[in-house]
C-alpha cells in the first residue's frame, strides 16, 4: 500500500530429538504406564514426530490446547481490523481513480457507495467460507480419524494461514487482481478443513482425555481462552496499527496461527492405536477411504434419528436464527462503527476489547453463579428452579432477551458511549448458545451428543450462507435510507431474536435426561 513498507523478517530454526516408540505403548493420556512416563516417545505417524514425554493425566493436555486456541484465536483480531481498513483504502482509491501511491484521508472512503461495496466484499467472502466449510470438514475429520488429530490440526492451520497470505497478495497488488478476488482466499481452507476442522478436533482431543463427568468444564476452559484470544487482539491489533499500519498487523495474525500449528506438535497425540485403521503393503488405501466414508455418512444419517422430538428440533431451529449474531460483533462491527461515528478503523479495536472482557467476566463469574443459585435450596421460591432442565431453558430466554435489547440498543445507538452500552447489554446474553446446547443434551441418550452437536455445527454453518447477506443488504439499505436507519443490521438480529424466545417458548424440557443405552449404540456400530 501507499502509506507501509512492506515487513520483513526470519523465522526461527527449531530441531528435537525422538526415538521411535512401539506399537504397543500407550498413546494417550490416563493409562497407568508410570515406569515409561519420563521416556520420550513418538506420538502419533512420522510426520508429527517431536520429542515429548508420556502424560499420565488429561489435565496437562487441556492446559496447553487451551494455550494453543487462545493464540490461534488471536490472529482472528489480528485480521479483522486490519483487513477491513486495507479494502476499504483499496475500493477508496478505485472510486476516486487515485493512484495508490498517493494516500487518501481515510474520512473521505465512508461513502455509501464505497461502504455498500466492502460490506458485499465480506458477505461474499462469508459465504465462500461457509461452502467450503461444509464440503471439506467431513473428508478432514476422516483424515484425523486415520491418521491422528495433530497432523490434521497443523495442516488446517497452516491452510488458514496460505488463506490470509493470499488475501495480502490480493490486496498488495490491485491493478493485477479485482478487489473480490480476496474471496477466493477461502479455497486454500480446502487444505485442512479451516476453523471448523480446528474446533472440532480440539474438541476430539478433550473428550479423548477428560472423563465425560469433567467435559463440561473442560470445554468451557476452551471456549474462555478463545474468547481471551478472539476479543483481546483486536485492542493490539489497533494498537500495533497506529505504530506500523494495517500490514505488519496482518503477519502478525500469519505468525499466530503457525505457532499454533506448531505447537500442536508438542502436545500428545489422543487418538488410540486401536482407533486407526492401520494399513499393510496389500491393502488398497483408495477402498478403505471410500469404505470409511461411507460408512461416516451412513452414521450421519443414523444421527437424524435422535432428532425425535419436536421440542429438540425447535431448539436447533433457535441455531439457525442465531448463527447470523457472531457477525455483528466481529467483522462487521469495525465496519459499523467507523462509519457511524467516524472513527478511524484502527481505533475499533478497543471497542471490541471492552466487549470481549466483560464476556470473559460473564462467562467465567456472573453465569456460573447465577447458575448455581437458581438450584440451591436456600434459593427464595421466587427464583428456583425445579432441575437443571428448567434452568437452562429459563437462562436461554433470558440471555436471548438480553441480545434483543442489546441489539437495539446497538442499532438506535447515536454516539460510541451508548453503542459501548449496547455491547455490555448484549454481554449478558453471550451464553445463550452454551445453554441451548446444554438444553439439547438432555433430549438425546449420550451415546448420541457428539453427533447431535456435528449435525448442530452443520446448522450454523448453514445459517451464515444468510447471515453475511443479510447483514450486507440491511447495512446497504439503511445508508440509503439514512439517518438513525442505518442501524437496520442491528435491528434485524433484534428481530431474530424476537423469534427464537418466541420458539423458546414452544420448548417443552423432558422431565428428566435420556439415560444411556448401550444397545443402541452397539445396534449403530453393528
Amino acid at each position: 500500500m501507499h502509506s507501509l513498507a512492506r515487513p520483513k523478517g526470519t523465522m526461527a530454526q527449531m530441531r528435537s530429538d525422538y526415538e521411535v516408540e512401539d506399537e504397543q505403548t500407550a498413546l494417550i493420556a490416563g493409562e497407568e504406564r508410570a515406569d515409561r512416563s519420563h521416556q520420550p516417545v513418538l506420538f502419533g505417524v512420522s510426520l508429527t514426530s517431536v520429542q515429548v514425554y508420556q502424560v499420565h493425566s488429561g489435565t496437562p493436555i487441556l492446559n496447553l490446547l487451551c494455550v494453543i486456541l487462545l493464540i490461534v484465536a488471536s490472529a482472528t483480531g489480528f485480521v479483522n481490523v486490519p483487513l477491513t481498513r486495507i479494502v476499504e483504502d483499496v475500493i477508496c482509491h478505485q472510486y476516486y481513480v487515485n493512484s495508490l501511491e498517493e494516500p487518501i484521508d481515510e474520512k473521505l472512503c465512508k461513502l455509501e457507495a464505497i461502504q455498500s461495496k466492502l460490506a458485499f466484499i465480506f458477505a461474499i467472502t462469508g459465504m465462500c467460507e461457509a461452502v467450503v466449510a461444509l464440503l471439506a470438514a467431513l473428508p478432514w475429520g476422516i483424515t484425523a480419524d486415520r491418521i491422528g488429530r495433530k497432523p490434521v490440526f497443523s495442516t488446517a492451520l497452516v491452510g488458514m494461514a496460505l488463506g490470509v497470505l493470499f488475501t495480502m497478495m490480493v490486496l498488495w497488488l490491485p491493478n493485477v487482481f479485482p478487489t473480490p478476488f480476496v474471496a477466493l482466499g477461502s479455497a486454500f481452507l480446502f487444505v485442512g478443513g479451516g476453523t471448523a476442522v480446528v474446533i472440532g478436533i480440539l474438541l476430539g482431543m478433550i473428550s479423548d482425555v477428560i472423563p465425560e463427568d469433567k467435559r463440561a468444564t473442560a470445554f468451557m476452559r476452551l471456549h474462555v481462552s478463545g474468547l481471551v484470544g478472539s476479543l483481546i487482539s483486536p485492542a493490539l491489533s489497533s494498537a500495533i496499527m497506529a505504530v506500523t499500519g494495517p500490514w505488519p498487523v496482518m503477519l502478525v495474525a500469519v505468525a499466530c496461527l503457525m505457532s499454533g500449528a506448531i505447537a500442536i506438535l508438542f502436545v500428545p497425540e489422543t487418538l488410540r492405536h486401536d482407533q486407526r485403521t492401520e494399513a499393510t503393503g496389500s491393502e488398497n488405501q483408495y477402498s478403505r477411504f471410500n469404505e470409511r466414508a461411507a460408512n461416516t455418512v451412513g452414521r450421519l444419517k443414523e444421527s437424524l434419528s435422535v432428532l425425535a422430538s419436536s421440542s429438540l428440533l425447535l431448539l436447533m431451529l433457535t441455531c439457525l436464527f442465531t448463527a447470523p449474531f457472531a457477525i455483528g460483533v466481529h467483522q462487521f462491527l469495525v465496519q459499523f462503527i467507523s462509519k457511524r461515528y467516524d472513527m478511524l478503523i484502527k481505533d475499533t479495536g478497543y471497542v471490541q476489547a471492552a466487549y470481549g472482557l466483560v464476556q470473559i467476566m460473564q462467562a467465567l463469574l456472573v453465569l456460573p453463579r447465577v447458575s448455581s443459585f437458581l438450584l440451591k435450596d436456600t434459593t427464595p421460591r421466587l427464583f428456583k428452579m425445579a432441575n437443571e432442565q428448567e434452568r437452562d431453558l429459563t437462562l436461554a430466554k433470558l440471555s436471548i432477551l438480553f441480545l434483543l435489547l442489546g441489539f437495539s440498543a446497538l442499532g438506535a445507538a447515536p454516539n460510541v458511549s451508548l453503542f459501548i452500552l449496547g455491547l455490555l447489554i448484549l454481554t449478558f446474553g453471550s451464553g445463550h448458545s452454551s445453554l441451548i446446547r446444554s438444553l439439547m443434551s438432555f433430549y438425546v441418550d449420550p451415546a448420541f451428543q457428539s453427533r447431535l452437536f456435528s449435525v448442530i455445527c452443520m446448522i450454523e454453518v448453514i445459517g451464515s450462507f444468510y447471515g453475511s447477506p443479510m447483514m450486507a443488504g440491511l447495512f446497504t439499505l439503511g445508508l440509503r435510507l439514512g439517518g438513525g436507519w442505518i442501524g437496520l443490521p442491528y435491528y434485524g438480529l433484534a428481530l431474530l431474536c424476537a423469534f427464537c424466545i418466541g420458539i423458546l417458548f414452544l420448548v417443552r424440557v423432558p422431565k428428566h435426561a435420556v439415560s444411556a443405552t448401550l444397545e443402541s449404540e452397539e445396534a449403530m456400530a453393528g
